[in-house]
């Protein structure tokens, strides 16, 4: 095994209109929860528009009901979006949640604090690739062949240092300053969302996990690869990955939220939704 570093849905989905030979089955399930928190601050969206799905997760800040407010515009956001693998348009989607965010702090004074990450991934099961963009500490892994590769790089100060070489990513770990953000949505800073440079080719077998920090700061990134080499579903997967954040030790535990995506055979597909 090599490790590389860097409420509710269960559905498969794979395209009428694809020509035989060339159909992709894509199976997902979501978790959320609010962890030792007093509220969820964290949410979820997965949208279908044809070919083309979108799995998207934001961690909400600002206490109260900011958090909530701003993790929300991220995701009505995007789900009013014309879904695609353009990385201007999902570049354009980015500035009008900057937009939006900003707005509501100046004209609602229990909003002026809040802002929210995102991490997002975009399958387009007709040509079987892969579009990604994120902003914050919310993460996307890709998992293939026995590997996991953290593929989103945390805008915080923790990830800037390890960059530099200053600290270890075991030292990243128990930092004090782990989570603060060098960017995210209303928030400042010098950082910006980044988008994948290009759509990637998916194969049989790929699985990703789109998530927010309350589930990567309890789950190591070689736990993430074993249990998903242990399990018989995309849903078995993540209730592991969930069962795993409700046992940690890790103290005042964050609000978590989770999306496993595996992309199997055309003919293993079922269809299910619950809960969206």
């Amino acid at each position: 095994m090599r490790l590389t570093t860097g409420n509710m849905a269960v559905t498969t989905a794979a395209t009428p209109d694809a020509a035989a030979g060339s159909q992709m089955g894509i199976a997902y399930f979501a978790v959320t929860g609010q962890g030792g928190r007093e509220r969820n601050e964290d949410g979820y969206d997965c949208v279908c528009q044809g070919a083309l799905m979108t799995f998207v997760v934001s961690d909400g800040m600002g206490g109260q009901a900011g958090g909530a407010m701003a993790s929300a515009i991220v995701l009505e956001t995007i789900r009013q979006q014309a879904q695609s693998l353009d990385r201007d348009g999902m570049r354009h989607g980015y500035q009008s949640i900057e937009q939006e965010i900003r707005q509501r702090q100046q004209q609602q004074l229990e909003y002026k604090h809040m802002g929210a990450t995102v991490a997002e991934l975009r399958i387009d099961a007709n040509r079987q690739l892969a579009l990604w963009g994120h902003f914050g500490d919310s993460r996307i892994y890709w998992l293939r062949n026995n590997e996991i590769m953290a593929v989103t790089g945390d805008h915080s100060v923790v990830k800037s240092l390890v960059a530099a070489g200053l600290i270890s990513e075991h030292e990243a770990a128990v930092h004090p300053k782990k989570n603060v953000l060098l960017g995210a949505f209303g928030v400042g800073g010098d950082a910006e969302p980044e988008i994948l440079a290009a759509p990637v080719h998916l194969a049989d077998g790929d699985a990703f996990l789109v998530c927010t920090d309350g589930l990567w700061n309890c789950v190591p990134d070689r736990d993430i690869l074993a249990l998903r080499q242990s399990a018989s579903s995309v849903e078995h997967w993540v209730r592991q990955l969930e069962s795993r954040v409700k046992a940690s030790a890790i103290e005042d535990k964050d609000n978590y939220t989770a999306i496993g995506v595996w992309i199997t055979p055309v003919d293993q597909r079922t269809l299910r939704l619950d809960g969206l």
